[in-house]
C-alpha cells in the first residue's frame, strides 16, 4: 500500500503452501539437479544467496537451504486461508515448514525483480503436490528478503491476488471452511495491540464500539527500523484474504484506512480512530523490510 503507507513501500514475498496434501495419487515432479556446492557467505551477493537457497531447496535438500538461514529468522506466509498470515519464527519453526514442502515435491522457480545490498525482491511460482491436485498449480507470489552478514534474516511471501482468485474456490471445494463462532462478551472502546516475538497480537477477541475506540501500541521488539499499524473497514465482498493479498501494491479502492500509525521500537503510545461499521481488519507491519508481520480480524463493531 505504497502510497498510504509512507515509508511502508511494502515489497513482499513468495513460498510454498503450507496445507497437507490432499488424498490420491501425488504428482512427481520433473526429476531436478543435485544444488550446487555452497560457497562461503562472504563470497556471494544477498540475491546469489537467495539463489543458492532456492536451488537446494528445490533438490529437497532441507539443511543446505536452511544453512542461509539466521538461527533466529523469521519467515512469513501472507495472503493463504485460514487466517491470511502464518509466522515461523526462528530456523527450527521454519525446519517444519520445509520439511513439509520437500514432501510434498515443493518446487520454487524464481525472478530476482531487485536487489540491494540487504534487501532482496522476488517473482516467484511454485508447485506443490497439494496445488497440482486442486489443478492450480503453479501458484504465483511476490517475496522479500532481508540479508544480514551473508544470512537470511527475514523472509516474507505474498500470493498475488490473481493466485487467490484461482486458488480460493478449488480450496473451498476440497476443503470447507467454518464460519466462526458469534462472539458473547460485551463490546469495548480500549483495545491492546503489542509486537513482540516478530508478530503482533490484540489483547481481546470482544467486539468494538461504534464510536471513538483507543488503542494502546505496545512495541516490545527493537530488532527493527521502525513499525507500523493500521485498521481498516473493506468493501461487504472482500475480506481478510483479500486485504493481505493487497499488501504488495498500492491501496485497494475496496479498503478504507481508519487509523495508520508508525511507531519506534520499543515504545508504547495510545492512538485513536473512529469506527462506524462492521468488521474491522488489523494489520502491523515492521521494517526494514516493509512487511506485513500479524493481523487480525474480522473485528465485530457494536451500535
Amino acid at each position: 500500500m505504497k502510497a498510504l503507507l509512507s515509508r511502508f513501500a511494502i515489497p513482499l514475498t513468495i513460498l510454498a503452501l503450507l496445507v497437507t496434501s490432499c488424498g490420491g495419487q501425488a504428482v512427481q515432479p520433473t526429476p531436478v539437479p543435485t544444488s550446487p556446492p555452497a560457497m562461503e557467505p562472504t563470497q556471494q551477493s544477498a540475491s546469489e544467496i537467495i539463489e543458492a537457497m532456492v536451488a537446494r531447496m528445490n533438490a529437497g535438500d532441507v539443511e543446505g537451504s536452511l544453512a542461509y538461514f539466521a538461527d533466529d529468522a523469521a519467515a512469513y506466509i501472507i495472503g493463504l486461508p485460514p487466517t491470511g498470515m502464518e509466522v515461523y519464527a526462528g530456523k527450527d519453526q521454519i525446519r517444519s515448514l520445509w520439511q513439509d514442502s520437500v514432501a510434498n515435491h515443493f518446487q520454487w522457480e524464481t525472478e530476482v525483480t531487485s536487489a540491494g545490498d540487504d534487501i532482496v525482491t522476488v517473482k516467484a511460482k511454485t508447485w506443490h503436490d497439494f496445488t497440482r491436485q486442486l489443478g492450480v498449480a503453479p501458484l504465483e507470489y511476490n517475496d522479500v528478503y532481508e540479508v544480514r552478514n551473508g544470512k537470511i534474516t527475514t523472509y516474507g511471501t505474498t500470493i498475488t491476488a490473481g493466485a487467490l482468485a484461482r486458488f480460493m474456490p478449488a480450496f473451498e471445494e476440497a476443503v470447507p471452511l467454518e464460519p466462526p463462532a458469534p462472539l458473547t462478551e460485551q463490546p469495548v472502546s480500549e483495545m491492546t495491540v503489542t509486537i513482540a516475538g516478530g508478530t503482533c497480537t490484540l489483547d481481546t477477541p470482544a467486539p468494538l464500539q461504534a464510536g471513538e475506540v483507543k488503542v494502546t501500541l505496545d512495541i516490545k521488539d527493537q530488532n527493527k527500523d521502525l513499525y507500523a499499524l493500521t485498521m481498516f473497514n473493506l468493501n461487504s465482498d472482500k475480506d481478510m484474504l483479500d486485504l493481505m493479498a493487497s499488501t504488495t501494491g498500492m491501496p485497494p479502492s475496496w479498503a478504507d484506512i481508519l487509523l495508520m500509525e508508525e511507531q519506534e521500537p520499543g515504545k508504547n503510545n495510545i492512538y485513536t480512530f473512529t469506527v462506524e461499521k462492521s468488521p474491522v481488519y488489523m494489520i502491523c507491519w515492521s521494517k526494514p523490510p516493509d512487511l506485513p508481520i500479524g493481523n487480525a480480524g474480522p473485528i465485530e463493531v457494536k451500535q
